[in-house]
């Protein structure tokens, strides 16, 4: 199918990621409770988004981090496994992480869709990658 095809795929496998196995880390996070729910949209974020973060570094050797922008979250993955090894690459690839974070927000967010981009990628020859989290909701 492709490079299209296989960019559907992988962010579908990141979305099923999130669902089957992540969820389950929520009382982790602290995003399980009532006290959560009742939150406004840009503190459910903005805990959530940290929350992520932090439990990809607790569970993997995948190392996270998140900065808060004026209208945006600069989430970076400075050890990354879905383009661990690949080189020169002219375009992102780790669209299995936009997935897993499109379906992680979605989740914090009471269903909201947001939109996630990779701007910076290790197979690309950049030192991290970098995914800039637009804080408004598409849908």
């Amino acid at each position: 199918y492709g490079p299209r095809g296989g960019r559907g795929l992988a962010l579908r496998a990141g979305r099923s990621t999130f669902t089957d196995v992540l969820r389950n880390f929520g009382a982790l996070a602290g995003v399980g409770d009532l006290a959560f729910k009742v939150l406004p949209l840009q503190a459910k974020m903005r805990i959530g988004v940290h929350a992520m973060a932090r439990i990809f570094s607790q569970i993997s050797d995948q190392h996270s981090t998140v900065q808060e922008q004026d209208h945006d979250y600069v989430y970076t993955i400075h050890r990354c496994p879905q383009c661990w090894g690949r080189t020169g690459l002219d375009k992102p690839v780790c669209y299995m992480g936009i997935g897993l974070l499109q379906e992680g927000l979605k989740w914090v967010s009471g269903g909201n869709e947001f939109r996630v981009n990779e701007t910076q990628c290790m197979a690309m020859g950049d030192e991290k990658c970098v995914y800039i989290i637009q804080k408004n909701p598409i849908s």
